[in-house]
C-alpha cells in the first residue's frame, strides 16, 4: 500500500470537528468528529465522554476509543485522496473551507516530498 499521505496527517483530519447535517435535539454539535462519517457509533460513544474531547492540536484519544481513529486512518489510507473529498463533502461552512485549506496543503506537501525523495535516485 502506497502512502500518499503520513498517518498522523490523516488522524489530525478525522479528529477535525464538523457539523453534521442534522442532529437531534440537546446535542452539543461541538461534538461530532469527521471520523463520525466513517465509524458512525463514535459520534454517540464521545458525548458520552466526560473528559475534554479531542482536538486536532491535541489528539489524545482515551484508549477505549483508539481502535476507532487506527480504523478510520486505515480506510482513508486505502480508499486514496478520494475518501477525503467524500469527507469534505460531509462538513459546512467555516469547518468546510479549513478541512479543504487542510486536505490541499497536506496532500502538496506529501507529492514534493514524494519527488524530492525520488530526485536522488536519479
Amino acid at each position: 500500500m502506497q502512502n500518499w499521505l503520513s498517518p498522523s496527517e490523516i488522524a489530525r483530519l478525522l479528529l477535525m470537528r464538523r457539523v453534521p447535517t442534522s442532529f437531534p435535539d440537546r446535542c452539543e454539535p461541538s461534538s461530532y468528529r469527521v471520523l463520525g462519517v466513517i465509524i458512525p457509533d463514535l459520534d454517540e460513544a464521545l458525548k458520552l465522554e466526560t473528559r475534554g474531547l479531542p482536538t486536532p492540536a491535541s489528539p489524545i484519544l482515551p484508549l477505549h476509543l483508539r481502535p476507532a481513529l487506527l480504523a478510520g486512518v486505515a480506510i482513508v489510507q486505502r480508499a486514496g485522496p478520494e475518501m477525503l473529498s467524500m469527507l469534505h463533502g460531509h462538513m459546512m461552512g467555516e469547518n468546510k473551507a479549513r478541512f479543504g485549506n487542510a486536505i490541499e496543503e497536506m496532500v502538496d506537501c506529501g507529492r514534493q516530498s514524494r519527488r524530492s525523495s525520488q530526485l536522488h535516485l536519479i
